[in-house]
């Protein structure tokens, strides 16, 4: 398959970063920035996890004081239904673009967010792990009833999907507690959890990449 451009013109701008070598299919990160931040934020991190990659990178859909934001707060944990829902439409719709324009290796699409971003993952595998490979959820929490007002959770799906869960247990934005929560619901959906807290704030640093990038390369697999 030959390479389209380097951004298509999806339904979310977009940036993309290709493996230095090969045609594809490729294994392949859907990488969802936090509240504020922007398409440029999580693809900067592709070199340092694993190079046989394409990264896929979105733009969330509002503006938010110079960045921007996959939904509405009305509160700390409470999402705005109505924009929540619209983000969830609007990443489903973007998924499915990249799925088919980009050299997407089907058996290898996974989604790596973070904060808010980690939050739209979630919400993705839950109503739809049979598309995903796996999930990586940083500095992050499950809005469960947010979800669960708007999609369907496929448990059957759920059992034996791995995530990948990481958290600075100094973290003053989402707390600590609330990933272990996380970990837990995950568990009993029947989804294997690789759980990591680290002594840090809101944000990514090199043990958490080291730890996100083992988690990676052990779940890649020869192209067919």
């Amino acid at each position: 398959m030959s390479r389209p451009p380097a951004a298509a013109p999806l339904s979310l701008l977009h940036r993309t970063r290709f493996p230095a070598t090969g045609d594809g299919p490729y294994p392949t990160v859907i990488a969802l920035h936090g509240r504020g931040s922007d398409e440029a934020d999580l693809i900067g991190l592709a070199p340092y996890l694993n190079d046989q990659l394409l990264w896929v990178s979105p733009r969330a859909p509002l503006v938010l004081n110079g960045g921007y934001e996959w939904y509405r707060l009305l509160g700390v944990g409470v999402p705005d239904a109505a924009t929540f829902q619209a983000a969830r439409i609007a990443l489903n719709r973007f998924v499915d673009e990249v799925r088919v324009t980009y050299p997407v290796d089907p058996r290898q699409l996974f989604l790596f967010g973070f904060s808010q971003g980690g939050m739209m993952a979630y919400t993705q595998a839950l109503s739809w792990p049979a598309g995903l490979a796996g999930v990586i959820a940083h500095s992050s929490y499950i809005p469960m009833p947010s979800i669960e007002a708007v999609a369907t959770i496929d448990a059957a799906g759920l059992r034996g999907k791995p995530f990948a869960v990481l958290h600075g247990s100094n973290d003053p934005l989402i707390p600590v507690t609330w990933a272990r929560e996380a970990r837990a619901t995950l568990t009993r959906l029947g989804a294997v959890v690789d759980y990591h807290e680290f002594p840090f704030g809101h944000n990514v640093d090199e043990r958490s990449v080291t730890a996100m990038r083992a988690w990676l390369t052990a779940r890649l697999t020869p192209a067919a």
